[in-house]
């Protein structure tokens, strides 16, 4: 039989180029009957399979292991798959070696269904006979005689250069060892050497030398019949799928798994306080459709590990996608909204009619999540459990940046290769430069280009298996849980079951904000009003920083548009606010401020009243169809899926299904087309209402937060910065501008985040340049110890920190409260001062301190933003002398009098050429944009200077969304 053994592919990553498609297509295409895989991973053993067998090869799957020999040097074995017991143990293997990061043969050895090929290429054994040690030779044939053992020698295209001696093969043969011809592959054609070779460099960042060695796809493999009889034993199907897609939930207590959910359904359904008819008959019918598909256990398995979550204190989040419009899964505390109550669809998440895996992802605190996935792997087993593997490709500018270093390409002209190839694309480059020198690094870069790199991870899909995980896939070393070597597409597709755990930062920070507010539990968050008309006003007002969804200022602009005072609405914006849906947005503004508007129908109204008469959602083109041409909602998601994919044969078949169905209930022709193709006009851009509802409650929550308790929103919006100095700072001022008041750090109240205590955010230690976490840490648990810190001298004595680090805290103001003056304490910094404390009363002069613009200068540096030492800390009074108003009471196109500093001054060039000046200009209570014309800027740049406060005469104007201060004069204040 023809073909190759020892095949390699790109999936070894960084030290091949070969890409499957291209492998597979070269073997067709030469008449081969099979072709190998023997990778020193199994990551594309199974694409490699598929491909084969789409191509009609045989496909030989195999394994590349290296092992230390007794001369504590390295030898190689292939290991082949001959039956599916053999992969199964191939998977085995791959698994241990990579757990155990083996390199013993015997580690290997004795796995039945294996065929063992023995690489003589610079070998043991060749090293072994080159010398002449024949009873080591011989005792080391006898080993490995006991396996199914092969050993391979290379070839190339001249049979006449084979590396192994005729001598060493004779004496295999009479030794009657099965010899097969191997010849390792790394890449396709003479051409790809130097992408191979480029590969490989690039590991080791060093020039491109000429390489000897031949591993390129040779069109005239050797035939033997030892290869032949090796190729036949092997069994053509080797991949089956898992035996159970999905898990047997363990703890039904006796009962069978449906009859569990059943009763477990219905008794939270009470606990919802909705066992009335309507949520009854919905949940049986869903509970029908479960068990009908075979899916109880699937939701036993969601709902046992979010009852664990939330009995161990882990708030969930509400739901995520389209798991919210099923009403068992709120029965089962899985999601948080009753699908009736907002119109979701069983049948967007689960259809009878396309039988599909169910999709429940769930959202934890991301510093819980893996406290959840522990449990999943304690209850089912290690060997059932498994992150998902991913991977990253090599990307045109990083590909083209590492790859300068071999080519020895400056940096700079790297940069303009980038540009060339993004404007002009790899094809025209190559024929423009075939004849000169960069022709080579721009085909290496183009063939690179997306070639698999380094492994990840998912990052939220975890596999639960029923059977053992290596009877179905290879497995590597993850972190605290295995990792299969297999990508998400070919789990499923052989029928392993995903689960989505996915770690929110606010989830994070809203749990925290919870823990600040005394009594404020998970039945309280579950339990607030939805028609809060404070939430309603931070909505209504934009106010939304730090809040989920509805940061950005996209979106503000359309809550300014839009005004929301619904929930409702909130759900509307969220699934409007994307490229294609934002055209309505207009339409739906004004339709709720009172423009007038009609249905196509009057049985479109109950369906489309809640958005105006707008097709917002999925949902309600589902139930367009379902009213209208009496589809049932099975049907309907499958129209509105045939749609969104432009799936055209079967959206042909569906539209006349549609007209007939319409008319058949009595609507006209006409109108059926009309209604028809609105759907088709919106259906494009309908967005899941189940997934906007859910993501519209916990942005609320978060909202509700803001508007209730601020200061423990501000605290956890704060601790997200740390580390990102210029939005903590911003962030601070806008606590400040809020009312809330934020204190320099305390040596006895600070810790390493921000704190609220005595009615005040204090500034954690790890805000303050040159501390670090580890500092900060020690501090605290110094204090939690030994009590509070008495005086400066007990902090030294106790802490005995380095001056570097008292220097930052006395400027930063952590001991303030000792009631020294920093010059004080900066002269007895050090630890050989403190004989001075004995006497410090006597010593400490509380007028000998530094100048106000020293102070202020300090504490800027190691805090970021001035506190204590800013130019505001007497602006009321000065405000009171010069008859000046606040920023923030502003009015429109009046002459008003403000108290401000310049925070940023943009000069720039107008039409004419003459100057005038942008500005950001603040007062403590707002920041606003200021613009100085160019007659008023000639007469006042020399006083354009930051950080100072001025006296501003000028006026608020607004265009369109935009708020503006124009400046008209300026004067020093005295």
């Amino acid at each position: 039989m023809k073909g190759f053994l020892y095949g390699q592919s790109c999936y070894n990553l960084q030290e091949n180029c070969i890409r499957l498609d291209e492998y597979v297509k070269s073997a067709k295409e030469s008449g081969f009957d099979f072709l190998s895989i023997t990778d020193p991973n199994m990551y594309a053993s199974y694409k490699f399979y598929k491909l084969c067998k789409e191509n009609n090869l045989k496909p030989v799957i195999g394994i590349e292991y290296k092992y230390i020999d007794e001369d504590l040097k390295e030898s190689k074995v292939l290991l082949y798959a001959k039956t599916k017991e053999g992969l199964k143990n191939l998977f085995k293997i791959q698994t241990k070696i990579n757990k155990e990061k083996s390199t013993e043969l015997n580690d290997v050895l004795g796995y039945m269904g294996i065929a063992y090929v023995f690489v003589l290429d610079n070998s043991y054994l060749v090293r072994l006979f080159n010398i002449g040690d024949f009873n080591k030779l011989n005792n080391y044939l006898k080993d490995i005689k006991q396996v199914d053992s092969y050993i391979g020698y290379s070839f190339t295209n001249d049979l006449s250069k084979v590396r192994i001696t005729t001598e060493f093969l004779d004496y295999l043969y009479d030794n009657d060892i099965k010899v097969i011809p191997v010849h390792n592959i790394r890449y396709l054609t003479e051409e790809d050497k130097i992408v191979y070779k480029a590969l490989c460099d690039m590991n080791n960042q060093k020039v491109i030398l000429d390489d000897e060695k031949d591993y390129s796809f040779l069109n005239e493999p050797e035939e033997t019949e030892e290869l032949d009889n090796l190729i036949k034993s092997i069994d053509e199907d080797l991949f089956s799928p898992a035996s159970k897609t999905i898990p047997t939930f363990p703890n039904t207590k006796g009962y069978e798994s449906s009859e569990y959910l059943k009763g477990l359904c219905h008794k939270g359904l009470q606990k919802r306080g909705k066992y009335d008819k309507a949520h009854v008959d919905r949940l049986n019918y869903e509970l029908s459709v479960i068990n009908k598909m075979g899916y109880a256990d699937y939701f036993l398995i969601v709902w046992d590990f979010i009852r664990y979550s939330k009995q161990h204190d882990i708030l969930v989040g509400p739901g995520r996608g389209s798991a919210a419009g099923s009403l068992a899964a709120y029965t089962l505390g899985i999601t948080e909204v009753d699908p009736l109550e907002y119109d979701l669809l069983f049948e967007r998440f689960l259809n009878p009619e396309r039988v599909s895996m169910p999709d429940i992802d769930t959202d934890f605190p991301d510093d819980k999540r893996d406290e959840v996935i522990d449990y999943v792997k304690n209850l089912y087993g290690e060997l059932h459990v498994c992150y998902i593997t991913a991977f990253n490709t090599f990307q045109l500018k990083s590909s083209i940046r590492e790859l300068s270093k071999c080519f020895n390409i400056e940096q700079s002209r790297c940069e303009t290769i980038i540009d060339m190839v993004e404007d002009k694309g790899y094809q025209e480059l190559l024929n423009e430069y075939r004849d000169s020198a960069l022709y080579d690094f721009l085909y290496v870069s183009s063939r690179l280009e997306d070639l698999p790199k380094h492994i990840s991870t998912h990052a939220a899909g975890i596999i639960i298996s029923n059977d053992e995980l290596t009877d179905v896939i290879p497995l590597s070393e993850g972190n605290n849980l295995y990792q299969s070597q297999y990508e998400y597409q070919d789990l499923e597709e052989l029928g392993l079951l995903k689960m989505d755990f996915l770690g929110i930062r606010n989830l994070s920070m809203l749990k925290s904000m919870m823990d600040l507010v005394p009594g404020f539990d998970m039945a309280k968050l579950r339990n607030i009003p939805l028609n809060d008309k404070k939430v309603y006003n931070l909505f209504i007002n934009a106010d939304t920083l730090g809040v989920f969804q509805f940061e950005s200022n996209g979106i503000r602009r359309v809550l300014r548009d839009i005004k929301p005072t619904t929930f409702n609405d909130l759900v509307a914006i969220i699934a409007l606010f994307r490229p294609g849906p934002m055209e309505s947005i207009p339409e739906y503004s004004a339709r709720k401020k009172g423009k007038p508007f009609t249905y196509l129908h009057e049985d479109l109204k109950p369906i489309l009243s809640s958005t105006y008469g707008i097709i917002v959602y999925q949902e309600q083109v589902m139930l367009i169809a379902q009213k209208i041409a009496g589809f049932s909602l099975s049907l309907a998601d499958t129209m509105r899926k045939a749609i969104s994919k432009k799936k055209a044969d079967l959206m042909d078949k569906l539209k006349v299904a549609f007209i007939n169905g319409a008319k058949n209930n009595g609507y006209t022709e006409k109108l059926a087309i009309e209604i028809y193709d609105l759907i088709l006009k919106f259906a494009n851009y309908g967005f899941n209402k189940s997934h906007a509802v859910v993501y519209s409650l916990l942005a609320y929550q978060m909202a509700y937060f803001k508007a209730n308790y601020f200061y423990a929103f501000m605290i956890n919006i704060l601790n997200n910065t740390i580390g990102n100095t210029k939005t903590m700072a911003s962030y601070i001022e806008y606590a400040k501008l809020r009312g809330i008041k934020v204190l320099p750090p305390d040596i006895n109240y600070s810790a390493s985040v921000f704190i609220y205590a005595n009615n005040a955010i204090y500034m954690p230690f790890s805000s303050i340049y040159s501390i670090g976490y580890k500092q900060s840490n020690d501090i605290v648990a110094e204090r939690n110890t030994n009590g509070v810190f008495k005086s400066y001298e007990n902090f030294k004595k106790r802490c005995n920190p380095p001056t570097s680090i008292i220097e930052a805290l006395i400027y930063s103001g952590a001991f303030d409260s000792f009631g020294m003056t920093k010059k004080n304490l900066i002269n007895n910094k050090s630890l050989e001062d403190d004989i001075f404390f004995k006497h410090m009363n006597a010593y400490n002069d509380i007028n000998d301190e530094f100048d106000f613009d020293t102070l202020a200068k300090m504490e800027y540096k190691y805090l970021s933003i001035n506190l204590k030492y800013n130019i505001y800390h007497d602006i009321d009074n000065l405000r009171y002398q010069y008859k000046a108003i606040k920023l923030i009471d502003l009015r429109f196109n009046y002459n008003s009098k403000v108290i401000s500093s310049f925070t940023k001054i943009n000069i720039i060039k107008t039409k004419n050429q003459t100057q005038m000046a942008i500005c950001d200009i603040s007062d403590n209570t707002k920041e606003l944009k200021a613009v100085i014309f160019p007659k008023v800027y000639e007469k006042y740049k020399n006083l354009l200077v930051t950080n100072k406060l001025l006296l501003i005469n000028g006026s608020l104007k607004q265009e369109n969304e935009e708020q503006s201060f124009i400046i008209n004069d300026i004067a020093k204040i005295d």
